[in-house]
């Protein structure tokens, strides 16, 4: 049986996640692609405020975009306690622009007692090209989830 946020998850496929509790995500505006208990897409609009001063998607709006939705398939893993990120390490290969649409896609590569590892990837969908590559761990703390 899937848990409770699996499934409000799958519930925005096609959508803006607008049921993020984070103002930053909602600012953002990510739409969901797909969903699966071990890996996530999203969709993101580069928008002008999203830029650099040389028109390229900015690299700490890709790290964001990257962190945010290991942050949701951590949440969707359905645990107990909360996993901050402990790192994030991004390598950039090629330039997306305003009005492009890239697609991050996340994967659940270990869940262990006390660090999880995920991969991402993030593709520009207007011309196939990697953007970027990351891969983070989370830590478990005693906050425990509140929803």
């Amino acid at each position: 049986m899937e848990n409770k946020r699996l499934q409000l998850l799958k519930a925005f496929i096609g959508k803006p996640f607008s049921g993020s509790p984070s103002p930053f995500a909602k600012w953002l505006n990510g739409t969901v692609v797909s969903v699966n208990d071990k890996s996530i897409e999203f969709k993101f609009i580069v928008r002008k405020e999203m830029t650099n001063p040389a028109g390229m998607l900015h690299g700490g709006v890709i790290s964001s975009m990257i962190d945010d939705c290991i942050g949701v398939n951590f949440m969707i893993l359905g645990l107990e306690n909360f996993y901050p990120t402990i790192n994030l390490n991004v390598d950039f290969f090629n330039p997306a622009f305003e009005n492009d649409t890239v697609l991050v896609k996340t994967e659940l590569i270990k869940l262990g007692k006390t660090i999880i590892n995920f991969n991402a990837v993030v593709i520009n969908q207007n011309n196939g090209k990697l953007v970027a590559r990351a891969s983070s761990n989370l830590a478990v703390s005693s906050t425990k989830i509140p929803f």
